[in-house]
């Protein structure tokens, strides 16, 4: 019987981790990836592939502070695309929360393959499977001031009539 290697079995440990993450089993995602970070070298470009998945999945099951630790700890990864990724991922993880709109849902589809399309009720509730299955954090929208005076729109109008009363009158 042929032996693997651990890099080989953190290889398909990645994998498996990456294929449950788009699957939404990201208890089963972490579990394997960690798995993964424990046989791999870090400081490989799949070490770094591993630790990007692992922040994705603690994101997704609303661990977002073990996530932004990760991805603070790749900033200075021996590899460029992962300290980019890791870069990328920490300005989202960290951007400042929207504040919401009241009566206001939008609804983002679910794609089982690029070539589908199902809308799916919005749910106005959450339960605790609903925060296992979503991959992204809900994100609220401000309403704009719609209240304010535009005293330049009124300026550019009188400005615009009067050009066109002195150009007629020539």
């Amino acid at each position: 019987m042929e032996e693997i290697s651990a890099e080989q079995l953190a290889s398909q440990l990645y994998q498996e981790g990456v294929s449950n993450f788009e699957s939404g089993n990201y208890q089963q995602a972490i579990a394997l990836l960690d798995r993964a970070r424990a046989l791999a070298v870090l400081e490989t470009t799949l070490g770094g592939e591993i630790l990007i998945w692992l922040a994705n999945a603690y994101d997704a099951v609303g661990k977002t502070e073990e996530a932004i630790s990760i991805c603070r700890g790749l900033k200075k990864h021996s590899v460029n695309s992962v300290r980019k990724s890791a870069r990328y991922m920490l300005g989202i993880l960290t951007a400042p929360q929207l504040s919401k709109l009241e009566g206001v849902v939008s609804e983002v589809p679910i794609l089982q393959s690029p070539d589908t399309y199902q809308s799916k009720p919005v749910a106005r509730t959450k339960s605790s499977s609903d925060a296992e299955k979503k991959p992204f954090r809900e994100v609220f929208l401000e309403k704009p001031n719609t209240n304010s005076n535009n005293n330049f729109l009124w300026f550019a109008i009188a400005i615009s009539l009067l050009l066109l009363a002195i150009w007629v009158a020539k």
